[in-house]
């Protein structure tokens, strides 16, 4: 560690509870990713090129979840044990609502620049707050954080990448049919990467490309996500926060678009339009969350039946469902998900 990990890790140790075991390995680990982050995101706040910063914010998704083999265990049992009891927090701002709100792509483009540029000064005034007053409410606020910095740099290459001709058209949103096959299979909906990538295999011509493979290594992972947020959603209709994000954090911690950096391109400004609208007015927290949850789920359905989706298109799917995922954990963190009582 540098002496910069070892004072933000000695600083955070407050946040956590004195009989977490791992307390100095997460504190250790969150002190390394919180520098990371703030490195990565300064430029934003100057108002320098996106392109790079977001990048590097986008490489964190893997390191978000605060997990290592032998330290840390995963931010989903740090919320559960390892911090001191916590408040509920105010909810940030979404991460995708809104941007394609204007039809224009440039006018969608400056507003996920300005979003991630108003997210990066948050983040960073965070992230010193957690190390200055050393509270698990603190620590929190400046996690979310960083989740929406990640969530917005997984999208932007939707909108920062020269756009593709050939993306083609977005595939409607067939939520209430994914649902019917989510019952159909019941848990084994989860293990079904085999069936799935068939399916594709034989009713999608572009599957065939070599990249794609390696793509679905990462896409089959969110099976197991989409079951997550289905009972997610549920719990907040009826007024609960759901109890176990890891499946949700996992999706970060598997987002690795540097494997399939060849997929990746622009979308057309109507992507953005369908896939981004703005949220309803004055929408209580927990609704909120099950809109975000059901709207993650949406996209999720244009993954699950892509028989007609480029690669262009596979891609950009993925980063806007991960996108979802961050935003959909940001929010439940901040209304107290994972946490205990005193």
């Amino acid at each position: 560690m540098t002496s910069a990990e070892e004072t933000l890790a000695r600083a955070l140790l407050g946040a956590f509870r004195p009989d977490f075991a791992e307390r100095e390995a997460t504190s250790r680990q969150v002190a390394e990713l919180f520098l990371d982050a703030v490195s990565a995101a300064l430029p934003l706040t100057r108002h320098e090129p996106a392109d790079m910063a977001l990048a590097e914010l986008e490489a964190l998704a893997q390191q978000s979840d605060v997990y290592a083999w032998e330290g840390a265990p995963g931010w989903d049992v740090v919320l559960a044990r390892g911090l001191a009891p916590r408040p509920p927090l105010p909810p940030g701002p979404p991460v995708l609502d809104g941007i394609g709100a204007r039809p224009e792509r440039t006018q969608q483009r400056g507003e996920l620049k300005r979003r991630a540029h108003a997210e990066a000064g948050l983040f960073i005034a965070l992230s010193r707050e957690s190390t200055q007053g050393s509270t698990a409410a603190a620590l929190v606020a400046a996690h979310a954080s960083l989740l929406r910095l990640v969530g917005l740099a997984s999208a932007s290459s939707l909108l920062l990448l020269p756009e593709d001709p050939d993306a083609g058209a977005l595939p409607p949103a067939r939520g209430p049919d994914l649902i019917r096959e989510m019952d159909e299979r019941g848990e084994n909906f989860a293990f079904a990467q085999e069936e799935w990538l068939a399916r594709l295999l034989a009713e999608n011509p572009a599957t065939a490309e070599p990249a794609f493979r390696t793509f679905y290594a990462g896409l089959s992972q969110s099976l197991r996500v989409a079951a997550a947020l289905r009972l997610f959603r549920e719990e907040a209709a009826e007024g609960r926060l759901g109890e176990d994000a890891e499946a949700l954090l996992g999706a970060l911690g598997t987002w690795q678009p540097v494997r399939w950096a060849s997929m990746r391109r622009g979308t057309p400004s109507p992507w953005i339009e369908a896939l981004c609208p703005p949220a309803p007015a004055e929408e209580p927290p927990l609704q909120r969350l099950e809109r975000e949850c059901a709207q993650a789920l949406e996209t999720f359905s244009c993954l699950w039946f892509a028989a007609g989706v480029s690669l262009t298109g596979f891609s950009a799917l993925a980063a806007v469902f991960t996108a979802r995922c961050a935003g959909v954990a940001a929010l439940w963190e901040e209304l107290g998900g994972g946490g205990r009582g005193p």
